[in-house]
């Protein structure tokens, strides 16, 4: 694989606009007839949906429209893909399960999206979220990774009982077993990755 960049200081070219007060940003764009979008968000990591009331919302200054999962549904809007598909140990595709633009019937992490309002400004739309009545049936939730596959954790999507995906290796299986069996130590070290994933290393050591 040709990486001519990999280890190299490449000279950013957008700076200069940027820090000059030349560049445009998505908050500066200003078109005829805009309207703006603001997502109301759940403040529960895992809980089931048990009704949106949306009747002061609609009816807020500017309010051009307001959805919810149910109306994405309806309208046969599709979840979003992974972009990398995996295949497991077995040989087994990954449990991929649908994830929708707006939740669906249970929010799964604080700041799930649970609407959208659609207003004439910012700021209207933000008021008229601040209107939406959600009441929500809290369930029990996980906040660290390793904790969600042990027995008894709550499971966060139908098909996928130890709230695991995939278990994917790399390598040569039989060489690795075998340099940790002749290793005179070996040192575990536990790694979060990306604040919501934990790896479990090993490192074998001739020393």
């Amino acid at each position: 694989m040709n990486a001519p960049y990999i280890g190299q200081s490449i000279k950013r070219k957008e700076d200069q606009r940027f820090l000059t007060g030349g560049g445009t940003y998505t908050d500066d764009v200003s078109a005829v007839n805009q309207t703006h979008a603001y997502f109301l968000r759940s403040p529960h990591a895992h809980a089931n949906i048990r009704s949106i009331r949306l009747d002061q919302a609609r009816a807020a200054p500017g309010v051009v429209g307001i959805f919810t999962g149910a109306d994405l549904a309806a309208a046969k809007v599709g979840t979003l893909p992974c972009g990398w598909l995996i295949t497991d140990v077995n040989g087994q595709p990954m449990k991929e399960p649908p994830h929708p633009c707006l939740a669906q019937g249970k929010v799964r992490h604080v700041g799930d999206q649970v609407a959208v309002v659609i207003a004439e400004t910012l700021n209207q739309a933000k008021d008229a979220a601040a209107l939406i009545e959600v009441d929500y049936d809290v369930l029990p939730a996980v906040v660290n990774a390793a904790d969600a596959r042990k027995p008894g954790a709550a499971v966060l999507h139908d098909g996928v009982p130890d709230n695991t995906s995939y278990v994917w290796a790399l390598g040569a299986k039989d060489a690795v077993d075998k340099a940790f069996a002749t290793a005179k130590h070996v040192d575990r070290k536990s790694t979060r990755l990306n604040s919501s994933h934990t790896d479990i290393s090993r490192m074998p050591s001739s020393a």
